[in-house]
């Protein structure tokens, strides 16, 4: 018996009991991925005939729908005689949840309906019906505050002559308007005593309550024509609806900078310049001996550690053996660390030598070939490769954020993203000469309302290319899923930013962007990954 702890097929681990179980909707559990570094996932569990067969016929469809407000359904596992059906999981707060702690605006409920509407309209398109739309089913995800549409275990498939079966979706969801700005989950039939709106969206909500589907809305894109022409008055955002997500979003760009080395380096601006002094006291430079000695009688004499001249030549020991530009790696540590007091001080010697430490292991990952060039070094250096890929048909923005990607593990986080100055610039250019070398680019070719699923391996640190081919005209849906290290960003066919770079999700692409797409996904992690693209034309009109 499947219980908190069990381990299904080896990967995915149950968590807890969400609901059921129930005969028809069977068991919904939060489980974890353990082979992706236990990353959240939904499982629903079924266990008679009826359900499970009803379910197998329509989980082929919900796996071709892709949008950004319907969890992607992932594979579906017979173990020991149950069915299971994996999808993403969703962090957010429940409508159900959020009737009882505020009372919705009719703006809020317009947005709403706004925003969930396209999602029932791709439903509805690929033949589903979803059975069971209320406040329990929709989500309002942490991440960017957009509803989602979570699957309630009724799901069926509509008639193949009654294509108007979306119409009780449609019937739920003015159920589910009127529950929300009644703030009353339990509001009877009728019209709430005292709701006062703006007679066009009160007209849209009775058409949609309306238990004659004669007299209500056909098709969830009839609904949203109707909502064009509703004005409600300006009103101030919701602070629980928006501010709360935007200031998580600065609070994590600000997390993640953290436990880097490059805003140490930042700080220490309030220290003086200590290149030549140290460089000569302890990195025997190539000064004449008769100055350096007057300077010394000059100044009081300066104490080193043994222990710290110790460390320094087993760091100059390591440079010799790496083969790298004794010179060029001076001038690399002296920029990094502009700023020292006095030369007496012993904290400031040790900042520089750990920078220096700091640096060391950047540099030993690049190829000794490159490593021995470091200091000299040019724009010449990775022109070629550079001129080769644009003639494959790659835009030049996008060959340039290749190179930024693969700047990541060499520069400091402050320099990615653009072409630093010297001495940096040389690692910049290693970064491209390294990037572009032997990049492989995986082209798909889309067709309409036929989706495209691949699965590609990235290394660790690395990026993968991959150009897709739509239709003139067509929409993209495309979803990319891997683990919590990657990174996706998308370029149009004429090098504009369509998708700004961050985590592996479902997007749909507008036919302005171009054809081909150009799709970059890195990985962060550790080790070697794979991650899989999914993607459909849609004709515009869809």
């Amino acid at each position: 018996m499947s219980g908190p702890g069990t381990v299904l097929v080896e990967r995915y681990r149950l968590e807890e009991r969400l609901s059921g179980p129930d005969p028809l909707r069977g068991s919904l559990w939060r489980a974890v991925d353990v082979m992706a570094g236990d990353l959240p996932v939904a499982m629903r569990q079924l266990q008679l005939p009826a359900a499970k067969a009803r379910f197998k016929g329509v989980w082929p469809q919900l796996q071709s729908l892709l949008h950004p407000q319907l969890p992607r359904c992932r594979e579906l596992l017979e173990v020991d005689g149950d069915l299971w059906l994996l999808r993403d999981w969703q962090d957010g707060v429940s409508y159900d949840d959020l009737l009882r702690q505020k009372r919705f605006r009719a703006a809020d409920v317009l947005t709403l309906l706004r925003q969930i509407l396209p999602v029932l309209e791709l439903l509805h398109g690929g033949g589903l019906v979803h059975g069971d739309v209320n406040p329990r089913h929709l989500m309002s995800r942490r991440s960017d505050g957009l509803p989602v549409l979570l699957d309630g275990g009724r799901l069926q498939r509509q008639g193949a002559t009654e294509k108007t079966e979306g119409w009780g979706d449609l019937h739920d969801l003015g159920h589910t308007a009127l529950m929300l700005l009644s703030g009353s989950a339990s509001h009877e039939e009728g019209w709430p005593e005292g709701l006062e709106l703006d007679s066009g969206f009160r007209q849209v909500l009775e058409r949609l309550l309306s238990d004659q589907p004669e007299h209500s809305f056909g098709q969830a894109s009839e609904v949203l024509q109707a909502l064009e022409s509703v004005v409600l008055p300006a009103s101030e955002p919701d602070p629980d609806l928006t501010v709360a997500p935007r200031a998580r979003r600065a609070r994590d760009r600000e997390q993640g900078a953290e436990g880097r080395l490059w805003p140490v380096v930042g700080a220490l601006a309030l220290s003086a310049l200590v290149g030549s002094a140290i460089g000569w006291f302890v990195l025997k430079r190539t000064s004449p001996a008769a100055p350096a000695l007057d300077r010394v009688v000059q100044q009081p004499a300066v104490s080193v550690p043994s222990a710290e001249l110790d460390q320094r030549q087993q760091l100059f020991s390591r440079l010799r053996a790496l083969q790298v530009n004794r010179g060029w790696f001076l001038q690399l540590v002296d920029a990094s660390q502009r700023s020292a007091r006095s030369l007496e001080d012993g904290a400031i010697r040790g900042v520089w030598t750990d920078l220096a430490e700091e640096w060391l292991p950047r540099i030993e990952q690049l190829p000794p070939t490159i490593r021995g060039r470091l200091g000299r070094l040019s724009n010449g250096d990775w022109e070629q490769p550079r001129v080769a890929l644009v003639q494959q048909g790659i835009h030049p923005n996008v060959v340039e954020q290749l190179v930024s990607a693969g700047s990541k593990a060499l520069l400091p986080e402050f320099m990615q993203g653009r072409k630093p100055a010297e001495p940096f610039r040389q690692l910049w250019i290693a970064a491209a000469m390294q990037s572009l070398d032997g990049v492989e680019i995986v082209r798909l070719k889309t067709r309409p309302q036929e989706p495209i699923n691949t699965s590609l391996r990235i290394p660790a640190g690395g990026v993968r290319l991959v150009l897709v081919e739509v239709p003139e005209g067509d929409v993209l849906a495309l979803g990319i899923d891997g683990t919590p290290f990657m990174q996706m960003l998308v370029f149009g066919s004429n090098g504009q930013v369509v998708v700004e770079r961050g985590p592996l999700r479902v997007v749909r692409i507008a036919a302005e962007a171009g054809s081909p797409l150009q799709v970059l996904v890195t990985n962060e992690g550790v080790s070697s990954s794979a991650f899989t693209v999914s993607c459909q034309a849609d004709p515009i009109d869809q």
